[in-house]
């Protein structure tokens, strides 16, 4: 299984780059950013350099930070070359990490549970503190 991060600016390699810091070096996979003065068709270019390192050969998966902006744009056009090639938007430290995890032990990846992961690493941390802290004032009384 293969993973292309794509991105605005650096996003998708310093993401990469968190989550190698965290779990280790994850091989087959690759970041891409959008820089000020590339174009479409040069991210384009260097996506396809590195889908066809896999494609065909094992799964590729290509996670990009939104959809509408320029890279996902370019990976939705790459899907009509690569139409066996999945592509998920929403690019995040947690999808990557749960992505890592299920290659890791090697099952096939789950989309649902990529995105699901991802979904539910988003947490307002002050809502959350003060639900715990309501239930322990419901504990005391």
């Amino acid at each position: 299984m293969a993973l292309i991060l794509m991105s605005h600016g650096n996003m998708a390699i310093e993401t990469l780059k968190s989550a190698e810091l965290i779990i280790g070096e994850l091989p087959e996979t690759t970041a891409l950013g959008l820089q000020k003065s590339d174009g479409p068709e040069d991210l384009k270019a260097k996506a396809e350099t590195e889908i066809k390192k896999y494609y065909g050969k094992e799964p590729v998966y290509l996670i990009v930070d939104l959809l509408g902006g320029t890279p996902g744009n370019v990976a939705v056009n790459l899907t009509q070359t690569y139409p066996e090639m999945h592509v998920i938007s929403g690019l995040n430290l947690t999808m990557v990490i749960n992505y890592a995890n299920q290659k890791f032990v090697g099952s096939d990846i789950k989309v649902a549970d990529l995105m699901k992961e991802a979904k539910d690493g988003i947490v307002d941390v002050n809502a959350f503190l003060n639900a715990d802290s309501d239930e322990d004032d419901e504990e005391d009384e």
